[in-house]
């Protein structure tokens, strides 16, 4: 496999420009979820007609159900204290006096949350709002006090029509405070719920933002890897023509399977750490039919880690850094690829023998994209860090969670 007349791993040609990798869409204030969008019921628009149906049904039923609870505490209540008192009541007179009072606040109910949407006193709220919401907590409490009093007259054989003056004055001393304490907590409890969908909204758009991300910064390592790698390559195959046919034809053979395996998992994030070996396998390949024995990779890989779920295109990026980076101006080097498990994580380094790092260096492309995806992907559950010295070659070493590819269904 060794060529005596093998061209330097950097070619004096510059390379072309990879194309630029396709634009993250770009989310603007108008696109995020807007508090006035929303109702108790989510989003305004855009919501399916069958779903708004099923949760206003659902939330209709939750209203009464919790007016009916409130109601039979009431009449606990009433009826124990006027037994206390000496002032007994009919539980048939004073269960429905305690329904009507409750189910009217139900019935107001909606009015209140489409108030509350209409003009939210909570965030950008101007002062007209307030004033807004001032005038609907006293035509609340007037109205509920009204439907209150004429069923009380209508059911209450012992009350006339002539009593309702009467009976809605009294009834406007007696629960203005409460009733008003009601409406607040109605409004609260929609502004609550809308920041619970909008905070859910904005988390679900967040995430398929950082996924769109990581899909980007993987197509531009792609990118990235096909114009240098494939000129070099085919730089090499032109110049074997006319001196080893055999060995050219082994390495377009080789170029083939590599672009083919790297169409396989378009899209995947992760893939079984076999397919990442074969893949670097194929790129190592190529590369010692070009460099020779000059060139030296050995792979250390446990049995039992083959099938780990890994971030697809990982270790190609890092063993071509050391090639382009390492010692693509000496002419020879060595790499070595380790890669073990350690309890429940996922161990792996790419070591080179190369020129090292110099003083005050600074991370590139590939390794700061490296950082990004593994945070992505991982969170705080994984290491990655890059040790080196001049003349002393470059240490990469990773650490992520270790999870079998057969996990992979089941998730």
């Amino acid at each position: 496999m060794s060529e005596t007349a093998s061209p330097p791993i950097s070619v004096t040609r510059a390379p072309a420009s990879p194309p630029p990798p396709q634009p993250v869409p770009r989310v603007t204030s108008t696109d995020l979820a807007r508090t006035s969008e929303y109702s108790i019921l989510g989003l305004s628009r855009g919501l399916d007609q069958s779903i708004i149906r099923e949760r206003r049904r659902g939330f209709t039923v939750m209203v009464f159900a919790i007016a009916t609870v409130i109601a039979a505490l009431y009449t606990i209540e009433q009826y124990l204290y006027r037994r206390v008192v000496g002032e007994p009541v009919a539980l048939a007179r004073l269960v429905p006096a305690q329904l009507i009072f409750t189910y009217a606040w139900a019935l107001l109910t909606p009015l209140v949350m489409y108030g509350a949407k209409r003009f939210p006193v909570w965030g950008a709220a101007r002062r007209i709002n307030w004033l807004v919401q001032f005038g609907a907590m006293v035509g609340f409490v007037v109205v509920h006090v009204t439907l209150f009093c004429i069923a009380t007259v209508a059911i209450d054989q012992q009350l006339h029509l002539t009593d309702l003056p009467g009976t809605i004055g009294r009834a406007l001393l007696a629960w203005s405070v409460f009733d008003a304490i009601v409406f607040c907590a109605l409004v609260t409890v929609h502004q609550a719920a809308v920041y619970y969908r909008v905070s859910k909204d904005r988390t679900v758009r967040a995430s398929q933002l950082e996924a769109r991300l990581a899909q980007a910064q993987l197509q531009m390592l792609r990118m990235q890897l096909q114009p240098h790698f494939l000129f070099n390559t085919l730089h090499s195959i032109s110049a074997l023509m006319h001196k080893d046919v055999r060995r050219a034809d082994s390495m377009i053979a080789a170029l083939s399977d590599l672009l083919r395996m790297s169409l396989q998992n378009i899209g995947a994030q992760e893939v079984p750490l076999q397919s990442e070996l074969d893949f670097l396998q194929r790129y190592v390949e190529i590369m010692q039919l070009r460099f020779g024995d000059r060139l030296n990779v050995t792979m250390d890989v446990e049995p039992e880690v083959r099938d780990a779920r890994v971030p697809n295109l990982f270790l190609q990026p890092l063993v071509e850094n050391s090639f382009r980076h390492g010692f693509g101006d000496l002419g020879q080097g060595s790499i070595a690829i380790a890669v073990r498990r350690e309890g429940d994580m996922l161990h792996c380094e790419v070591i080179d023998n190369g020129r090292g790092l110099r003083p005050g260096h600074k991370e590139g492309v590939g390794f700061s994209s490296a950082r990004q995806r593994l945070a992505h992907l991982y969170g705080d559950r994984h290491t990655f860090s890059v040790h080196g010295a001049p003349g002393e070659g470059v240490r990469v070493t990773m650490a992520i969670p270790f999870n079998p590819t057969q996990r992979m269904a089941a998730d």
